[in-house]
């Protein structure tokens, strides 16, 4: 599987000063089914202290922890952009879209 982080979402991460210790956390909706595919996946900084991640993306950007059951979401090609019109961060694959508005969380209890 190849994670890439496109020039842009580089540009924007470092503006934010979020391009460094970053991970790739997947969220589920239990309101909803109830059924991970329901979910979503969010940037995080700074994220040391959740035990879910078991499982390392190597990226053009250096390593992003994420959790391993949830890789499955992904596709073979993966693409992290940023849409400054929108001033939101946008995951795509072969697929198509997967996320038009990825969140970015700074979990650093340092703000």
């Amino acid at each position: 599987m190849k994670f890439t982080f496109t020039n842009q979402a580089m540009e924007e991460l470092k503006k934010r000063q979020a391009n460094h210790s970053l991970s790739l956390f997947y969220y589920t909706d239990a309101a909803d089914c109830g059924c991970p595919s329901s979910g979503i996946f969010a940037l995080r900084v700074n994220d040391e202290d959740e035990k879910e991640y078991d499982s390392i993306l190597e990226t053009n950007l250096g390593n992003v922890k994420a959790q391993k059951w949830a890789l499955v979401y992904l596709d073979e090609n993966n693409v992290l952009d940023y849409k400054e019109s929108q001033g939101t961060f946008i995951l795509k694959s072969e697929r198509g879209y997967l996320n038009m508005n990825v969140p970015l969380e700074n979990k650093s209890k340092v703000h």
